[in-house]
């Protein structure tokens, strides 16, 4: 059931947009606004078991399409490729040429306020092996430029990324309001990629990242196995006694994920030397959490709600006025 007001997430334009997203243009975004609105998703007596569901969810959606979802969506990186490609393909014709290196290259380099999101060499080595892994296929250009290399996702790139995206609607769908149910959004002739380009248009208008003021998030996506490691902790973590514990068991990581145990336990050790938590059992068994931590990982799942929440209603609209 949700724990956040309808009126939190406007089912047709969010309130901390400016003009309606697929117009964006630079300064659409209310940074403040969105700040506003999950901090008062942070503060519901129900954020914690939302928070805690969402994590839950997010993991069972990789556990049961782990091999998928692992060679497209892994880290910060790999997220980004997916919403460029994404929102190339979607406006192809309509402003963009299409999936091309070039373009996902330019985009890249705009950056934000967190940075760069990838250096050339891994945007180029993350593109080729797309392409060799049958997940970009050549598609027959625009008559106004033959000679563009133009790109297109095969199913090997959409259907994971639709897995992935259904996964997080279920996962949003304990706290926020949606406008329809996840699988009759998904279903949406068009969601995935309109869903993708509002969040490209923020990074490119507005050079936003949702991490943007939260370096910890940051650092712990654009990390192998980050995001499966964060997402263990925030499925884990409650306070006793005013302490923040959690757990990110390496082995059963692994084991589930096929992730490298020694890729979890050098995460946690940078974590420890970032004075973010304390590993207090072997094997990532218990956790201590800082208070500042404990705070920024909660505060990102609430503005992951409020942004998506936001953005599918905006979609949902966007694609089927009716539904409104």
């Amino acid at each position: 059931m949700a724990i956040l007001d309808p009126n939190f997430a406007c089912f047709t334009q969010p309130s901390w947009l400016h003009h309606p997203p697929h117009q964006w243009q630079a300064g659409t975004l209310d940074r403040a606004a969105l700040h506003d609105a999950a901090g008062r998703l942070l503060s519901t007596d129900g954020f914690d078991a939302a928070c805690k569901g969402f994590a839950e969810n997010t993991l069972a959606t990789y556990g049961e399409n782990q091999q998928a979802l692992n060679k497209i969506m892994r880290e910060a990186p790999r997220f980004a490729l997916m919403a460029f490609v994404m929102y190339l393909h979607h406006h192809r014709g309509r402003g963009e040429p299409g999936v091309t290196y070039t373009r996902v290259k330019e985009i890249f380099a705009l950056g934000s306020r967190s940075g760069v999101l990838a250096t050339p060499t891994r945007i180029k080595a993350m593109f080729g092996l797309a392409k060799m892994a049958g997940q970009l296929r050549p598609a027959v250009p625009a008559a106004a430029d033959k000679r563009m290399r133009v790109l297109e996702p095969t199913g090997k790139f959409i259907e994971p990324a639709q897995v992935w995206l259904r996964g997080c609607l279920e996962a949003v769908a304990r706290a926020a309001p949606l406008i329809q149910s996840p699988a009759e959004l998904i279903a949406t002739p068009g969601f995935l990629g309109e869903v993708m380009s509002y969040n490209v248009h923020a990074y490119m208008h507005d050079g936003f990242i949702l991490y943007e003021e939260l370096p910890p998030i940051k650092l712990m996506m654009s990390r192998e196995n980050g995001y499966l490691t964060l997402m263990e902790m925030l499925r884990s973590l409650r306070c006793v006694d005013g302490v923040w514990q959690a757990r990110a068991p390496s082995v059963a990581l692994a084991r589930r994920f096929a992730m490298a145990r020694g890729t979890i336990r050098n995460l946690l050790e940078y974590g420890e030397q970032q004075g973010w938590l304390r590993v207090a059992a072997r094997g990532g068994h218990a956790l201590m959490l800082s208070e500042e931590f404990a705070t920024v990982c909660r505060r990102w799942v609430a503005l992951e709600i409020v942004w998506t929440a936001g953005f599918a209603n905006a979609a949902a609209v966007r694609l089927n006025p009716n539904v409104s």
